[in-house]
């Protein structure tokens, strides 16, 4: 079975899901949803059709990052609005670097 290679600056310019196969580990879970919250995106639905997530992940994955300090709510009637914190963007920053050191 012959693989077919990339060159570096072809696999730089691909993003993380073109490279990947199969299912998203928890931490490409949990990034992808602290990227989504980053753009702007702060309403739980539209974190979820961003994130490409079930309802039942979104809501245990933002409870862990409200836990942890990773995430805000502000809370408005009934409604949230998730808003990154700094400690949560420091983490995708680092997620980040970590992920360009290793497609070098």
């Amino acid at each position: 079975m012959s693989e077919k290679l990339l060159n570096p600056a072809t696999e730089r310019s691909l993003n993380r899901s073109e490279l990947a196969e199969g299912r998203r580990s928890l931490l490409q879970i949990r990034v992808d949803i602290l990227r989504v919250v980053m753009q702007g995106y702060g309403k739980p639905t539209q974190i979820m059709y961003k994130a490409n997530l079930s309802w039942n992940v979104l809501q245990s994955q933002l409870r862990a990052f409200l836990e942890t300090g990773l995430l805000s709510v502000e809370v408005y009637g009934s409604r949230h609005r998730y808003q990154i914190t700094e400690k949560g963007a420091e983490m995708v920053r680092s997620y980040q670097k970590v992920v360009d050191e290793i497609l070098v």
